[in-house]
């Protein structure tokens, strides 16, 4: 038949489309905001013909200077901890050992190995064959500009996570032919082992700040018709890889580079010597979920927390998050609103649940600050700002009232403290909103969560915008409705500072029609007695 004759194009037309569509995939992360990542990896997506899946075969390298056998590296197939498949290495370079584990967890809690998740995700497991593990001597030419040393080993580890594609435990799964695949990494560089490099072995929390990170990988263009290992360039940045998004195109250099390598793979199958090639490699090592369920003898410390122990760092963290939530997105607002209200219990109610509010954060930086175990990224710097903010903000609020109060006779003048507590307040809030939409990415709540904030908190400052604007428009109105009106006494000095303390508030109860001798009377009683309240407040 014709279709058959023309068979052979059409595959060499397929197999030209493939090879120019491969790039080589490659991420590498030495420094970040605290100044350490130390790890890097590369990717290659194979379809195997034979088991008809999809085989992921990747290589880790792990960064070590001064032949330290402390900290640990991570990657995880999936958009977050939960549900991920997670690759782990840890090791000794002295000792030459380097273990390999593969893990995953049930939420923000320490992963552990895979036999002991079969409460969590009972579903297919990936094969992980462990090709090789080992540390060897930096020879590169990478220069660490913050340790100004070189790496002095590279912990490799190379193995291939057959149908990759079967995982399901990861929100949204894991899909062999998309451009944008979720995955995690993290790292730290401080845990002592004390020489147990076990696969069951517990591992402390990544670092802050620098230590952990999302990453979207391009696997539809890493599709390679031969199985390798691909190499890894230290001094380039990342490929196929986007730390914000969807990854870019390939570019032209990246097609030729890795038609190229393609190249290479095809003359060694063709000229027999696939030595280079994965395809004819066995696997030197059991694969991590064969090891993880042996027993040999070895005393494992049991990990600080487990998922399957009530942890109390992790509800702590909670409650910060609530304590600070409660107070930039409802006391907070609540009290500028009820500061620019027309109340005759205004100030009162503004300075009660502004001190409430203020009890709750102090509360909530105590908790972060016990629960941290180093200050190293900018959602904790920004927090001890806003803390700070908050402290001066406190004392100028009192002592603006003070100096209000005592000049009121002569008309009541508002002074520098004014202008700096009210504008401080202004930028405080917004920022503690921000900094609650950071917490919540750091403790990787959902997406729905965070848009859900972002939207109250936008909502909130639009509608303070107008309750504050509509509070300045008072008093041209109030101007005009009482051109006739006494100049300010004392009393109404008073009661000006109880609506707002600056001049958008400024007559803000003057444009009541002023009826009559009885109702100016009833008016000036409330003020005497207002003002016996805030007189009592003062000695407080």
């Amino acid at each position: 038949m014709l279709w058959l004759s023309c068979l052979p194009a059409l595959l060499a037309l397929v197999f030209t489309t493939v090879v120019s569509a491969y790039r080589p995939l490659q991420f590498v992360k030495h420094t970040g905001e605290s100044g350490r990542a130390d790890q890097a990896f590369s990717l290659v997506n194979y379809y195997n013909e034979t088991t008809q899946q999809s085989d992921l075969y990747v290589r880790m390298w792990a960064f070590r200077y001064q032949s330290s056998a402390k900290g640990w590296a991570a990657l995880g197939l999936g958009p977050q901890m939960k549900g991920a498949l997670m690759f782990i290495t840890y090791g000794d370079p002295a000792t030459d050992s380097l273990t390999l584990t593969v893990r995953t967890a049930d939420g923000h809690h320490p992963p552990r190995p895979m036999p002991e998740m079969k409460d969590f995700y009972s579903g297919e497991t990936p094969v992980v064959d462990v090709v090789s593990t080992r540390f060897e001597e930096y020879t590169g030419q990478f220069f660490h500009e913050g340790l100004q040393q070189k790496p002095s080993h590279l912990g490799i580890a190379e193995f291939i996570v057959r149908g990759y594609e079967t995982w399901t435990a990861a929100e949204l799964g894991v899909q062999n032919d998309t451009t944008k695949q979720s995955m995690i990494w993290s790292s730290n560089f401080k845990q002592d082992f004390g020489g147990d490099f076990s696969v069951e072995r517990s591992i402390d929390m990544h670092q802050f700040g620098l230590g952990f990170g999302f990453i979207w990988a391009d696997l539809k263009n890493a599709l390679s018709p031969f199985p390798f290992f691909g190499p890894i360039n230290e001094l380039s940045g990342h490929q196929g890889v986007n730390e914000i998004g969807d990854p870019a195109e390939p570019t032209s250099d990246e097609l030729k580079a890795g038609a190229a390598m393609i190249a290479s793979q095809k003359a060694a199958v063709d000229g027999g010597s696939g030595s280079d090639t994965a395809a004819d490699i066995e696997p030197v090592d059991k694969t991590p979920t064969d090891q993880a369920g042996a027993d040999d003898g070895t005393k494992v410390e049991e990990p600080v927390k487990t998922v399957k122990q009530w942890n109390i760092r992790s509800m702590m963290w909670h409650i910060h998050g609530f304590l600070m939530t409660i107070s930039f997105l409802v006391l907070y607002p609540l009290g500028v609103y009820f500061l620019r209200s027309p109340r005759a219990t205004a100030f009162n109610l503004h300075w009660t649940i502004n001190c409430l509010s203020s009890v709750s954060v102090g509360l909530a930086a105590l908790i972060g600050f016990v629960n941290s175990r180093s200050i190293s990224i900018t959602h904790q710097y920004v927090g001890i700002l806003i803390v700070c903010g908050l402290c001066v903000q406190t004392v100028l609020g009192w002592r603006h009232h003070v100096v209000y109060i005592s000049s009121s006779p002569h008309g009541g003048r508002r002074t520098w403290m004014s202008l700096v507590h009210l504008w401080l307040g202004r930028v405080v809030l917004p920022f503690g909103m921000i900094n609650i939409v950071t917490g919540l990415l750091l403790r990787h709540y959902g997406w729905l969560t965070v848009s859900l904030t972002i939207a109250l908190a936008a909502v909130e400052v639009i509608v303070l915008t107008l309750v504050v604007g509509r509070a300045r428009n008072r008093r041209p109105a109030a101007q005009q409705h009482n051109k006739a009106a006494p100049p300010m006494g004392a009393d109404e000095a008073e009661e000006y500072f109880q609506l707002g303390g600056d001049e958008d508030d400024e007559d803000a109860f003057s444009d009541e029609d002023e009826a009559g001798s009885a109702d100016r009377a009833k008016r000036d009683a409330e003020r005497d007695e207002q003002a016996k309240r805030l007189a009592r407040l003062d000695k407080v």
